[in-house]
């Protein structure tokens, strides 16, 4: 291969301002860029293609199809305008012209003649991430499809410091793209752009969707252990039965006084001394309170319930309790946040709904 004169396509590759970064940033930057040229060439066979390194670019030179040249720049500048993690603009010119083909000092193939050169001056009137390419170029590919003549536009002609004329097309910006690439014979793809940030290093979308979300579940949690937690451990409210209603106060008649004009009746026993003792000492049965009232609770999501200080369980479950007639203190709490406080004056047989919502 070496020493051989050959008519190929050369695309010339600039980093606009790539002089300007510092080290550090150009390490970098020149990374991403061949990375993003590996990507663009990998369906071109490696005998058809070289790739010199010109510092703040490269120059890819293509032995075989003319469209490879074509196709490989538009996916170039596709994936830069696509680029998220490092920004940059590049200027591109493509000809078709003589190249010898040599060997350099590492005995590593390279080219050198008017092809290359030409490549250069037209990438130099390129403005960024714009495509030039020379009137030789063009009369060739424009001829292979008529997809491949609609990218172009004619931008006139230009004259290079070596006083040196070029007439120079420029290929449209996404118009006909979608069909050039499909009338391609050998790309049936279009450039494979770079896996975009991993969800978990995207800060925006951790501190706006994923921790919110998070918080949300631990809440969740929080609230269904509460509610589950073993009966032992939690405080179980008094509900007492419910009173039966309009039932009369129960009359419990009083001892018959000892009248020694009254005999005791036939048939009964005489009561003991033992007997009366015992009757005397025994406690009175207590008698059902209507002095009581009913609290009902509509609270959201949830809330612990205190009464005068008291805790008297978790709503929901629970729904409502019985507690005296009077004045109370109801608190409602949950966690860390407001507790909700309220003074109520029930009156005997009445329900009074206590809403809130955290």
């Amino acid at each position: 291969m070496a020493n051989k004169t050959t008519i190929c396509s050369v695309v010339f590759l600039d980093i606009v301002e790539y002089s300007k970064k510092s080290v550090a940033e150009q390490i970098k930057l020149k990374d991403q860029f061949n990375a993003l040229i590996s990507l663009a060439i990998k369906n071109v066979p490696i005998t058809d293609r070289i790739i010199l390194d010109t510092g703040d670019g490269a120059a890819i030179s293509f032995l075989g199809d003319p469209e490879d040249a074509l196709l490989t720049a538009m996916k170039l500048r596709e994936a830069v305008l696509s680029e998220q993690d490092i920004q940059f603009f590049l200027r591109i010119g493509i000809n078709l012209g003589p190249v010898r083909l040599v060997q350099d000092i590492n005995k590593q193939p390279n080219i050198i003649g008017d092809g290359i050169n030409v490549a250069q001056r037209i990438m130099n009137f390129a403005e960024p991430n714009q495509i030039l390419v020379s009137r030789s170029f063009f009369d060739v590919i424009s001829c292979v499809t008529d997809e491949y003549a609609k990218l172009f536009e004619y931008q006139g002609s230009r004259t290079d410091k070596h006083v040196r004329e070029h007439e120079l097309y420029a290929v449209k910006n996404e118009i006909g793209q979608e069909d050039a690439f499909k009338a391609s014979f050998k790309h049936t793809q279009q450039v494979e752009k770079k896996p975009k940030t991993p969800w978990w290093s995207n800060r925006d979308l951790l501190l706006k969707k994923v921790f919110p979300a998070a918080a949300i579940l631990l809440i969740l949690a929080a609230i269904l252990v509460k509610t589950t937690r073993e009966p032992g451990k939690q405080a179980i409210p008094e509900q007492p039965a419910p009173l039966a209603q309009n039932v009369a106060p129960a009359v419990v008649p009083k001892p018959a006084e000892a009248n020694p004009e009254n005999p005791i009746p036939a048939g009964t026993k005489p009561h003991s001394k033992t007997e009366e003792r015992k009757a005397e000492a025994a406690p009175p049965k207590k008698t059902v309170s209507t002095e009581s009232a009913t609290l009902v609770f509509k609270i959201m999501p949830w809330g612990e319930v205190y009464v005068d200080g008291k805790m008297r369980g978790i709503t929901p479950p629970l729904k409502s309790i019985k507690i005296k007639a009077g004045k109370h203190d109801i608190e409602i709490r949950n966690t860390t946040l407001p507790k909700h406080a309220k003074m109520v004056e029930i009156r005997p047989g009445e329900r009074v709904i206590i809403e809130h919502q955290f």
